[in-house]
């Protein structure tokens, strides 16, 4: 199996928080693990992830705290079966490890002339969103909900966190806007790191303090349909359901459809 080298110290200072906070919420008995009365340590020890993950307790150790040793996919998918991670923090166990296969970031002439096409006669609000939170294509119903589209290569990280417009259209704020640095995190994580998009993350913490703390947050989270409630200029306070769909030819494209 392929295998790479943990070389960055601030990856590596990821993976061994990251790694922490998945082993001390699972209970031993979850997995039919045998329990004892004394524990010292929340959750499972290293040595009983080190034998669902196949390998010595020392070897794991040094994976944990990120000494730099090999590590392989076979291991990894091992480890995430073994910590039962979900889909969001299998992808970013792999992207910490730098096992992600980052991807050409498209632009918006290189989009699909028929994705466009379905973008414009959808009668809800739609629009095409890359892995950096630009946005590529919209169509009218869109434009309706969030009128800064209209700005110069609008992006909706930027959106969600620089506009009076949209902070007065949703509600819970801050709810939202953790969920949303939590998704852009795992991006670019997880889609080639893109400079970019560090780059507006940064602008966001300088800006917000608080998204500081949501950096550290141990919690994995990947774009995907959720609910939002937004004050439509027609209909008032409305209830979305926000799909999101990737294009199988340009995974790095995703489409966003509000439907009330």
């Amino acid at each position: 199996m392929p295998s790479n080298r943990l070389i960055r110290s601030d990856d590596k200072e990821e993976l061994a928080k990251f790694l922490r906070s998945c082993r001390e919420r699972i209970l031993p008995e979850q997995l039919g693990l045998p329990a004892t009365r004394r524990r010292r340590t929340k959750g499972l020890r290293r040595e009983e992830v080190a034998t669902l993950a196949g390998v010595g307790l020392t070897w794991y150790t040094w994976f944990e705290q990120g000494r730099d040793i090999q590590v392989s996919d076979d291991f990894l998918l091992r480890l995430s079966r073994g910590l039962r991670l979900n889909r969001a923090e299998q992808e970013h166990l792999f992207a910490l490890s730098q096992h992600n296969s980052g991807q050409a970031v498209p632009r918006a002439a290189d989009l699909p002339p028929s994705l466009i096409a379905i973008v414009k006669r959808l009668p809800d609000a739609a629009y095409v969103l890359d892995k950096c939170w630009d946005v590529l294509a919209y169509n009218d119903a869109a434009l309706n909900l969030f009128e800064d589209l209209r700005a110069d290569k609008p992006n909706m990280l930027r959106i969600v966190f620089f506009s009076d417009a949209y902070r007065h259209k949703i509600k819970d704020w801050a709810f939202a806007a953790r969920l949303v640095f939590l998704k852009a995190r795992h991006d670019f994580f997880t889609a080639g790191r893109s400079p970019v998009l560090g780059s507006l993350l940064d602008e966001v913490m300088e800006a917000f303090p608080q998204a500081r703390d949501w950096w550290d947050d141990p919690q994995s989270l990947r774009i995907g349909d959720t609910k939002i409630e937004l004050n439509d200029p027609k209909t008032g306070w409305t209830t979305y359901h926000l799909s999101i769909f990737a294009h199988e030819d340009h995974p790095n494209l995703r489409l966003a459809i509000y439907t009330a």
